[in-house]
């Protein structure tokens, strides 16, 4: 979940779809390579019509900067570019998202994390979640965003939001 946030979230969706792969470590400082998959969100979920999200365009890596004593990440930073392209499952219109720039996250004790965004991210909302309106947004500009172990998103910091449901309605 935590991948999906960068993608879908340099990001979320902050979540951003489907759970990455990742590499094993290499010599360049730590940094591995973040491969996200397609998501397919039913009519409702996520908007009103059925909602695919892709990433044609990949480049995000990851590395664990800070660990808990146990060894478990305390603080992990992304970078790299990432565009998603979503289309509306109904229609077929399409719209892509820049989702490319840099973030960290933090892996809480208590099970919450907190990604700070400075550049862009997307965020995937699901219908039922107390703290924000369901949807597909891409945050630019700046975000801070807090989730919690049962996985529910509290915007706690944004600039300019994309509503990428709007844009396919």
């Amino acid at each position: 979940m935590r991948n999906r946030i960068l993608g879908v979230a340099v990001g979320a969706g902050l979540l951003v779809a489907g759970l990455p792969g990742v590499a094993a470590a290499d010599s360049s400082g730590g940094w591995t390579p973040v491969t996200y998959g397609p998501a397919e969100y039913k009519a409702g979920d996520v908007c009103s019509f059925g909602l695919r999200e892709e990433f044609p365009t990949q480049g995000v890596e990851e590395r664990v900067a800070e660990t808990k004593p146990d060894g478990t990440p305390l603080r992990t930073d992304f970078r790299g570019p990432l565009i998603a392209l979503y289309t509306n499952v109904a229609t077929g219109k399409q719209v892509e998202g820049d989702l490319s720039g840099v973030g960290t996250l933090w892996s809480l004790p208590d099970g919450w994390s907190l990604w700070n965004i400075p550049d862009n991210v997307g965020v995937t909302i699901h219908a039922g979640e107390p703290y924000h309106a369901k949807g597909e947004f891409v945050f630019s500009g700046g975000s801070v965003i807090a989730i919690s172990p049962t996985h529910q998103h509290v915007i706690l910091h944004q600039t300019t939001v994309t509503d990428v449901c709007a844009e396919l309605s």
